[in-house]
């Protein structure tokens, strides 16, 4: 996960970023999936800000559930 330092150009939403990431490019293709994923379940009329908020509080929620589902896990298996 740790390799060099390059610059890509992410598209999300309406609006271009410019970054700059040490992910392999595979792992950045597909943390880029999920990010893009949420950004367009928000309907495209709604400001890209809002947009973006909306689809970090989506995956927010997500790691939460997904969190509280392990912990149970694991407290079954002890």
């Amino acid at each position: 996960m740790q390799g060099e330092v390059r610059r890509v150009n992410v598209l999300v939403g309406k609006k271009t970023y410019s970054i700059l990431t040490r992910l392999d490019e595979q792992k950045f293709k597909a943390v880029l999936s999920i990010v893009k994923e949420a950004v367009e379940s928000v309907e495209s009329s709604v400001d890209q800000e809002q947009r973006l908020l909306l689809g970090c509080l989506k995956m927010a929620y997500k790691i939460e559930e997904v969190t509280g589902k392990l912990e149970e896990a694991l407290k079954e298996r002890a």
